[in-house]
């Protein structure tokens, strides 16, 4: 690395980052891209499993209507489908399927939780109240919905979450890339200098310029932009002198990270009467199953809030064999036989991300634009948790990384 000054250090090569990166060069600025893997992405990430590709992190483009990468893909070729629509799967407990009374029962919460959410949406609350106070004082179905959506949309528990800060968030049609989230968010790197394997330990912003310490050496440069995940700045991964701003310190305490997790698991071609592609509910187990996404031999499990941090916690083998027992509880035991291998993706156990995305604390509604502000003028910060309607997707870390770097080129104008 060259201490040589250059106009911008952006700080990590996943959706904001090369967002930020495409955007500055457009305007023809001297950048650096630093990034701590060994490769681009970041949370989006497709992964496989005897040879079979799966999104270990972001699956669907939220909000298709107004996210960029919609017309990314067409720019870089990639074919996308509309997903299939949320909530036809079939539902278990215990091993069994609910039988129509239980099964009316269940679709009855879900729908009075929904209710409950458009009612907030059109009161707008101020923050304070969590997800799991919207639905207290209603059925236990609709508390079970409540429970299901924060474990398995957010990754955590709804009394957990912020409900001003979750309906903010942008709704809209989900697509689906068959090829990979994660393969096309990669090929936004393409072109543009990145440094992998490099790991950004220090950043001194108290100069007229700013200097960024790494693991191969230090950069200098006139603005910097960080957009690694708020797990890793609140776990002090990258050091700040002098320290981050209180409002700026504020705002990552009042966030946390959620823990959505997956396990695939890879099957010999058994269906065990199942179409493909199709998705089953293990009530009471913290697991929602898609079976043989796009025809594949797969099956992905998904599970969050306190489950996922028991269960991933306690290892990649322990995390596999505790999720094809809970699919062979509804499918069978030839589900053992057919078992191929399996894999995890568990962010919360990865240095570079300390969870699966940014959840903000019920009372802290404000955190998010509190965290956009530059500090000193010249470091910024952006990815999905500053996205606000667009925040927990990478649509929405892609407009931040835009945005950033549409800042800094207002700034050297």
């Amino acid at each position: 690395m060259s201490t040589a000054l250059c106009d911008v250090v952006v700080v990590g090569a996943g959706a904001a980052g090369l967002a930020a990166g495409r955007a500055l060069i457009e305007a023809g600025l001297d950048i650096r891209i630093v990034e701590a893997r060994t490769r681009a992405g970041g949370r989006a990430f497709t992964d496989s499993v005897v040879g079979q590709p799966f999104d270990a992190g972001a699956a669907y483009i939220h909000f298709a209507d107004r996210n960029p990468w919609v017309a990314l893909a067409a720019e870089f070729g990639v074919t996308l489908e509309k997903h299939r629509g949320w909530g036809g799967g079939v539902a278990f407990r215990d091993g069994r399927r609910l039988d129509a009374g239980a099964t009316a029962a269940r679709r009855a919460g879900m729908a009075q939780f929904w209710d409950a959410m458009e009612t907030a949406r059109e009161e707008q609350p101020a923050s304070g109240a969590s997800l799991g106070d919207l639905t207290a004082g209603l059925s236990e179905g609709a508390r079970d919905a409540a429970l299901r959506f924060g474990q398995h949309a957010i990754g955590e528990e709804p009394e957990r979450i912020d409900l001003a800060d979750l309906i903010a968030q942008w709704e809209g049609p989900d697509l689906v890339a068959p090829g990979g989230y994660g393969h096309l968010v990669a090929a936004a790197a393409r072109d543009l200098p990145v440094s992998y394997g490099v790991q950004v330990t220090r950043i001194d912003w108290s100069g007229k310029t700013v200097l960024v310490e790494t693991t191969q050496g230090a950069l200098r440069a006139r603005h910097v932009v960080v957009t690694v995940p708020v797990g890793v700045l609140r776990a002090g991964g990258i050091a700040f002198a002098p320290a981050l701003p209180a409002a700026t310190r504020d705002a990552l305490s009042g966030m946390t990270m959620g823990v959505l997790s997956k396990v695939a698991l890879a099957f010999d071609g058994a269906r065990f009467g199942w179409p493909a592609p199709s998705d089953a509910y293990a009530l009471g187990t913290g697991f929602n199953f898609e079976l043989f996404p796009f025809g594949r031999d797969l099956v992905i499990a998904t599970l969050g809030g306190d489950v996922a941090r028991d269960l991933m916690g306690q290892g990649d083998e322990a995390a596999i064999a505790a999720t094809l027992d809970v699919f062979a509880s509804i499918v069978g035991g030839e589900a053992r036989q057919r078992f191929v291998a399996g894999r995890t993706a568990a962010w919360m156990r990865d240095p570079f991300a300390e969870g699966g995305y940014s959840v903000v604390r019920p009372g802290h509604g404000g955190a998010r634009a509190a965290l956009r502000e530059p500090v000193g003028g010249r470091v910024r910060f952006a990815g999905e948790a500053t996205a606000e309607g667009g925040s927990m997707t990478v649509g929405g870390a892609t407009l931040e990384g835009r945005r950033a770097a549409a800042e800094i080129v207002e700034a050297l104008a």
